[in-house]
């Protein structure tokens, strides 16, 4: 039998390509694996704890005039929230 004439088969190969329930949606900006959990909430937890470090370090320079540790607590703040955002976002097999 000619393969144009095969009688066509449900599915297909295109049923093997479908994406992965963890890579579609909502379900895409959370981590995937204990590992990323655990990663984006350490991080996570850093990202706030800087977050207070901002307003403290900014009421303390509000008496002294020395505001380099409000730019580089907002500086490590970016920088953690970015991180907690990497554990998030990445996936382990694009690792």
């Amino acid at each position: 039998m000619a393969r144009s004439k095969k009688p066509k088969r449900a599915g297909g190969r295109r049923a093997n390509y479908a994406p992965l329930t963890h890579t579609v949606g909502v379900r895409r900006f959370f981590p995937y694996g204990w590992v990323m959990w655990l990663g984006g909430i350490m991080f996570g937890l850093l990202t706030i704890a800087m977050v207070v470090e901002i307003f403290v370090a900014a009421m303390a320079a509000t008496s002294d005039g020395y505001w380099g540790d409000v730019f580089g607590a907002a500086l490590m703040t970016g920088l953690f929230g970015w991180v907690t955002y990497l554990f998030g976002t990445s996936r382990l097999k694009d690792l």
